[in-house]
């Protein structure tokens, strides 16, 4: 595969005809010049230039070669000046969490980008477990996760705390506080294996969580309050701001749990090692001064 210095070689040779011109305004020696050549026309098969006296003059095959390759020399100065010129230009690889991809990135990410008109962001769902590993393994640019982790060559910023609570569609779950062994029983449908939100309830309810009866897991709060909607002997656990709107409107209540308090942070990971260009920092340091208390 041929080089760009290749093609800027040869497009000057096209427009001087002179080696020895060439080679003054490449800062080349003429035999630089002509091996330049040479070598193109071997990686591409076939003869470019009629050679007449100290002179190289196109043949048909190089008119052809010269149409497209100096388009692609001017696109890539194209690309080189726009490229230097806006540093703040960048493409985010974003992997978060169930709960943070749903209620909180897409207003921070539309409201950056009304500023930052140049970068595009790529947002991944999946659960923390699956987040940390994308970070770890250079697949996204940074990570938002619920709960704590064992960092290791991570780093990590505090976002927020967010208060997790159970909560059915049965109007008498508003009638008292429950102790957690009073509802074990009941059909319980839970995250999936790996998000946060089930872990963080779960660790907190121990050892009461081995006589949960886990009736199914479903992979999004969506789903469950769905499910739950119509099924009022069923309890989740679920993030209180995904369910702000159902609580408002008496759709869903919430079973207040003697001696437990739900709460679970929402982190900022990305690789200790990692490059922060200007396009990640800007977006870091704008989550950074509008996340929540």
């Amino acid at each position: 595969m041929f080089t760009l210095r290749q093609l800027e070689i040869f497009v000057a040779m096209v427009q001087s005809s002179r080696v020895i011109d060439v080679a003054e305004q490449l800062a080349m020696s003429p035999s630089a010049v002509s091996m330049a050549v040479r070598e193109l026309e071997k990686e591409l098969g076939d003869v470019l230039f009629e050679r007449i006296g100290k002179r190289l003059i196109l043949n048909e095959r190089g008119r052809y070669f010269f149409d497209h390759s100096a388009s692609i020399l001017e696109h890539s100065q194209q690309l080189y000046d726009h490229f230097r010129d806006d540093l703040s230009a960048g493409h985010l690889y974003i992997a978060a969490s169930v709960t943070i991809s749903n209620y909180l990135l897409p207003k921070w990410i539309g409201n950056f980008r009304s500023d930052h008109t140049q970068v595009k962001v790529s947002l991944k769902t999946t659960n923390s477990t699956d987040v940390i590993n994308m970070v770890r393994e250079g697949i996204c640019d940074l990570g938002f996760i619920e709960g704590r982790f064992s960092e290791g060559d991570l780093a990590s910023e505090s976002l927020m705390t967010d208060e997790l609570v159970v909560v059915g569609s049965d109007p008498r779950l508003n009638d008292r506080e429950y102790y957690i062994d009073e509802l074990a029983q009941k059909r319980w449908i839970l995250r999936e294996r790996g998000s946060g939100t089930r872990e963080i309830f779960l660790s907190q309810i121990a050892p009461i969580d081995k006589e949960l009866n886990i009736d199914m897991e479903f992979e999004h709060n969506e789903a469950i309050k769905g499910y739950l909607l119509n099924d009022t002997e069923a309890l989740s656990c679920l993030p209180r701001i995904s369910i702000i709107e159902e609580l408002k409107e008496g759709k869903m209540f919430e079973a207040r749990i003697k001696g437990h308090r739900f709460e679970r942070e929402f982190r900022l990971v990305w690789r200790q090692e990692k490059t922060m260009s200007r396009t990640i920092s800007d977006f870091k340091r704008y989550v950074s001064e509008h996340k929540l208390s």
